[in-house]
């Protein structure tokens, strides 16, 4: 992606911008929900990811996993619903793209092995 979204914070700012009127109990955990996102695509890779030094190629699946739970998280807040009369919408987004789209990422990335042998 870019230097611009390498830490915690420029992501959680960047899923602010794209999200607006997120509600308050989300969007101050929101540091904590890129960096479950970061913790998940380390572990998967087994490589270490700082939270101030994400590199490019690790940004876009940590982007996209911190996107699916915000979504989660605010269909579980109540989604959005639009009344009119007796017509009522209640539509709530959908993070199953952008879950699938980071698993593509995160399996393009690959794991991170190491072998050793035993002397016995």
């Amino acid at each position: 992606m870019a230097d611009s979204l390498s830490t915690l914070g420029s992501i959680a700012i960047f899923l602010n911008n794209i999200y607006p009127g997120i509600p308050a109990g989300v969007s101050g955990n929101m540091v904590l929900i890129v960096d479950m996102a970061r913790q998940h695509v380390s572990n998967y890779t087994g490589i270490t990811i700082g939270s101030n030094s994400i590199g490019d190629s690790f940004q876009s699946a940590v982007v996209d996993f911190a996107r699916a739970d915000l979504i989660d998280l605010l269909n579980a807040d109540g989604g959005t619903s639009v009344s009119l009369a007796e017509l009522s919408i209640n539509q709530g987004l959908s993070s199953d793209g952008y879950r699938k789209l980071g698993e593509l990422k995160l399996f393009a990335l690959g794991k991170n092995y190491k072998f050793s042998q035993s002397l016995s």
